[in-house]
């Protein structure tokens, strides 16, 4: 390997050098030069010079391993195709690869056991992360990157699969995948980082499956092709920002499990025009629903003809009437009508009483808020036994009636 020392600078027992990359198979060099330290011994990369699609970081120089990428080392290039990592590295930085838009392809070598956050995020066209198979730590799966049962960082085509495996989507996983289009989120999926589908503009429509009990904060943020959204019937919260800036957002329905909608949650969402909030809703923070910033009057306003459906006396009341907002109750729901059908029968008696018998042995509600207003046939915000009683009694006596 040809090797060039283009600058020394002692301190203690630090140096900052500067060597071109290793020539490829072809006896072309890359056309990069890399900026180093060594310290204790091992050298770290804390820069880069030049140009070229393929940047392959060689194990050792000046006859001492290559063991860690500096934070930011580099972000955002409009070139870089190829990153090739090598054994001996130990650590990649936080953002050290990040923003580079034509980034396809990295391999990553046996001894990496720490990713700092980032470090390959809003790289759109990422498609393929292959790990060495000596690595304990991290592995490669359906071109992905993994650790233990998290996805840490999605690449692949535009159609997403996630593995049957993932246990947790982590933060930023699918973070600018601009062209995204769709996902499959397994029912093995229990949690979803921060901002891990944020900034996926073309992605239309998502399922999250009953099995995830938590998204994080700015979730979906700046999706703003997103129309619908079928959310868990296991979350309790819907966090801060989460579906912020979703402008083409239409559909979406919130679960009777949540009690806590976050500051700007669903901030200028302004293709939702009205929206069902459960009386489980016990928290609504500032802005989160109806609001948009207005250029007009330069602050937060009301999105026009925006309407809440809820419960009288509600949270979801109380804050529609604070912002003077419009508040109903949803006249839509047929009570007693719990599977939709506009007919109420044995079927729906039937179904209530499935539910609470779900949920009196410790399992998570599957209704709808909408099934859910519709089950509690006597109003007392509970769904037992006793509100499919009801609804049988009531098929019985129209149906006699007729």
């Amino acid at each position: 390997m040809r090797k060039c020392i283009s600058a020394f600078i002692a301190s203690a027992m630090l140096f900052s050098l500067c060597i071109p990359t290793t020539a490829g198979a072809d006896g072309t060099n890359n056309g990069y030069e890399l900026i180093f330290t060594i310290d204790s011994g091992s050298v770290t990369i804390t820069g880069v010079s030049g140009s070229g699609s393929t940047l392959e970081i060689p194990d050792t120089i000046a006859g001492l391993n290559v063991t860690s990428i500096a934070d930011n080392f580099f972000t955002g290039s409009n070139e870089l195709r190829t990153v090739i990592l090598p054994d001996t590295l130990r650590s990649i930085g936080t953002r050290a690869f990040s923003a580079c838009q034509k980034l396809n392809s990295v391999y990553i070598g046996s001894d990496t056991s720490y990713i700092g956050d980032y470090a390959f995020t809003a790289c759109p066209s990422l498609s393929s992360i292959s790990v060495s198979t000596a690595n304990t730590v991290y592995r490669s799966e359906n071109s992905s990157l993994y650790k233990g049962d998290a996805l840490v960082l999605y690449a692949g085509s535009d159609d997403a699969v996630i593995s049957s495996s993932t246990r947790v989507i982590g933060k930023r996983a699918f973070f600018g995948r601009t062209a995204l289009t769709s996902v499959d989120i397994p029912d093995s999926v229990e949690v979803i980082g921060d901002y891990a589908f944020s900034g996926c503009l073309a992605l239309n429509d998502i399922t999250i499956p009953d099995s995830v009990t938590s998204i994080g904060n700015y979730c979906f943020f700046s999706c703003s092709g997103l129309e619908s959204a079928k959310l868990s019937n296991s979350l309790k919260a819907i966090p801060e920002s989460c579906f912020s800036g979703c402008s083409a957002l239409r559909d979406i329905n919130i679960p009777v499990s949540v009690s806590y909608i976050g500051a700007n949650a669903f901030y200028s969402c302004e293709s939702l025009k009205s929206i069902y909030i459960p009386p489980t809703v016990e928290t609504i923070g500032t802005n989160a629903l109806g609001r948009t910033y207005s250029l007009r009057s330069g602050s937060e306003d009301n999105i026009s003809d925006f309407r809440i459906l809820g419960s009288p006396g509600s949270t979801a009341e109380k804050y529609a009437s604070a912002l003077s907002m419009s508040f109903s109750e949803d006249e839509t729901i047929l009570t007693g009508d719990v599977n939709e059908d506009s007919i109420i029968d044995g079927r729906d008696a039937t179904v209530t009483l499935t539910e609470y018998a779900r949920i009196s042995v410790g399992y998570s509600p599957t209704f709808s808020a909408r099934q859910t207003k519709a089950a509690d046939f006597n109003k007392d915000s509970v769904i037992d036994a006793r509100d499919a009683s009801a609804i049988l009694v009531y098929y019985a006596e129209t149906s006699v009636a007729k």
